[in-house]
């Protein structure tokens, strides 16, 4: 007997052990690329809306869907090897269409629950979920013995409601997409195109079903993209404009103190002082200095003196004009070298002490800095003409966001308990991933 796969002699079964473990780690590398899916697109805005989720999904984790059976199938996937035959890809396509939830006048389509479905897959961080196993048959809950595909079409839907209240919120509030981001969905299909193209697809819808599924196409993705960022931009605004008193400042500080963190590792407290928003602008000088063998070491006095006449005409240029923050920003946008904040106007929120190079640093918390001020600063890395944003002392700051970020989530909560989605677990129809 002989292995199916690469022919050596068996003395039984019809696998070797060496290619048994090869499609184990094909198994494998399916699952993991099934988890990390949807993090190609529109990268620049996507920590502009990161707060939609952890918000607008609020801080209970419970589900508001109506009585519904999640349970009426074992499995809602249809497998690669059934949709790579004519009839079963032909009756998948047939289910593309079909409502499945309805929650007032939005209507969930098995293409729309498609795209959900897999992103909140993709962005999935539990322990004890094993990417070897296909979801519809390991537990997310034992005693009831539901499954993680069941658990994470509950949340697809959870997550379709939430988007769809949003939406609803903005479209009363008159509230418009900002220009920055329609200019990027303006040219999002010919991006993709180009992205897949790059990576050897043969069209975009390939590239799309490659990692949502059999039957996703542009539209739908970009529907969804559309209602994601409009309503991720609408409810980071909105959070602003909720009202927190001192108490409730204090109250969030009391409870949270020990995680007020910035970057992952800056400890934020009484203490800390003040927090800065400040936009630059930076000039690099010419790397005109080389070692014997003509490699780059560094810039000559000449160079330095002519990037600081530079940076100096830009802040004359500035300060010739209107002098405001706004067309600071633009200039930056224009003339900045700083590819971390060229694109946000030069703006660097929450600095602080410490952060910068020394002297940047300096210049940001000098005691007498007032908002409007401007000035000429060299660090290491060049010539940066400084504008003076704000300061505000720290932990009120922060504590200030994440106490109206929590009432907001709490009356989202309230909000999705009035209402109502109807499911259809029926009719529900999934496509597996490559």
């Amino acid at each position: 007997m002989q292995c199916e796969n690469c022919g050596m002699e068996l003395e039984e079964g019809n696998i070797c052990p060496a290619c048994a473990e090869a499609e184990e780690n094909k198994k494998v590398a399916k699952r993991l690329k099934a988890m990390k899916i949807l993090t190609f697109c529109l990268a620049g805005v996507m920590l502009i809306v990161a707060l939609f989720s952890a918000i607008c999904y609020g801080l209970t984790g419970r589900f508001w869907i109506g009585k519904n059976d999640i349970y009426y199938k074992a499995s809602y996937g249809v497998s690669l090897k059934k949709l790579e035959t004519s009839l079963g890809d032909k009756n998948f396509m047939k289910t593309r269409d079909d409502v499945v939830a309805v929650m007032g006048e939005h209507q969930l389509t098995n293409r729309m629950l498609q795209v959900y479905y897999w992103d909140t897959v993709g962005n999935a961080g539990y322990a004890d979920l094993k990417s070897d196993i296909p979801l519809d048959q390991q537990y997310q809950d034992p005693d009831t013995n539901k499954t993680w595909q069941q658990f994470f079409i509950e949340q697809a839907i959870e997550s379709w409601r939430r988007d769809m209240l949003v939406m609803d919120m903005a479209n009363e509030a008159g509230f418009t997409m900002p220009s920055t981001y329609t200019s990027q969905f303006a040219t999002l299909e010919s991006d993709m195109l180009s992205t897949a193209l790059s990576k050897n697809y043969t069209s975009l819808e390939e590239f799309i079903e490659s990692m949502l599924g059999r039957g996703t196409d542009f539209t739908t993705y970009y529907n969804y993209l559309w209602s994601y960022f409009l309503g991720g931009t609408y409810w980071a605004e909105y959070i602003t404009t909720v009202d927190v008193t001192i108490e409730d400042i204090e109250a969030y500080y009391e409870e949270n103190k020990s995680s007020l963190v910035l970057d992952e590792y800056f400890q934020v407290t009484k203490d800390t002082g003040n927090l800065v928003d400040v936009r630059h602008i930076l000039i690099k000088p010419e790397v005109d200095l080389k070692d014997k063998d003509g490699k780059a070491t560094g810039s000559s006095e000449a160079a330095w003196e002519a990037c600081r006449v530079k940076a100096q005409e830009i802040l004359d240029a500035w300060l010739a004009g209107e002098k405001t923050e706004d067309s600071f920003a633009k200039l930056a946008s224009e003339k900045s070298e700083d590819g971390g904040s060229k694109s946000n106007g030069g703006l660097y929120t929450d600095v602080w002490p410490g952060m910068m190079v020394q002297t940047f640093n300096d210049w940001c918390f000098d005691a007498s800095r007032e908002t409007g001020d401007y000035g000429l600063v060299k660090t290491s890395y060049g010539y940066h003409i400084m504008y003076f944003v704000e300061a505000e002392e720290g932990w009120i700051r922060l504590c200030t966001s994440k106490a109206q970020a929590k009432k907001a989530s709490q009356m989202m909560d309230a909000v999705a308990a009035q209402t109502t989605v109807d499911v259809d677990y029926k009719k529900i129809v999934l496509a597996d991933l490559e």
